[in-house]
């Protein structure tokens, strides 16, 4: 039996984007997070090693036990 649902372009929108959002977590989830020094990410961001440091040793930043950053970790930080 089908069902008819509407909804407005901005709903279907987010729900669009909500789905690919779980899609890609799924996919990333399954191959490995490239690691980082607080040197690359630095460069990487046009930020200094003293403000990438500050943000790891406040939390924002995340990172493995021996002080790596994961891709996940950034691309967490900048989507906030």
């Amino acid at each position: 039996m089908s069902k008819i649902i509407l909804t407005t372009n901005e709903e279907l929108k987010e729900m669009i984007k909500s789905a690919l959002r779980e899609y890609n977590l799924e996919v990333n989830s399954n191959t490995p997070d490239k690691l980082y020094t607080i040197n690359k990410i630095a460069k990487r961001l046009g930020r200094s090693h003293d403000t990438i440091n500050k943000l790891v040793k406040r939390g924002v930043i995340k990172t493995t036990k021996d002080g790596l950053i994961p891709e996940s970790a950034i691309n967490e930080y900048l989507g906030q």
